[in-house]
């Protein structure tokens, strides 16, 4: 009978701290939809993306020139 206990405890857990997880995710999420100026910043950004505004990064290379670029401007 106490293995019995054992496991459903163990059970237990594993779904409470998915659930805390999951709550987590959310609250993130309302923060993230709470910042009009992040919210703002996605929304340029994702027009930036449809214009073909945007840099494909393959290498340490390109990351490092990217980086020089930016710190020119």
């Amino acid at each position: 009978m106490q293995m019995v206990k054992s496991s459903v405890a163990g059970d237990m857990i594993t779904r409470l701290t998915h659930i805390q997880k999951e709550i987590g995710d959310l609250v993130e999420d309302v923060e993230i939809l709470s910042d009009e100026d992040l919210m703002r910043a996605i929304e340029e950004s994702e027009k930036d993306f449809d214009k073909g505004r945007y840099y494909t990064l393959k290498t340490d290379e390109d990351v490092d020139e990217f980086f020089r670029d930016l710190e020119k401007e």
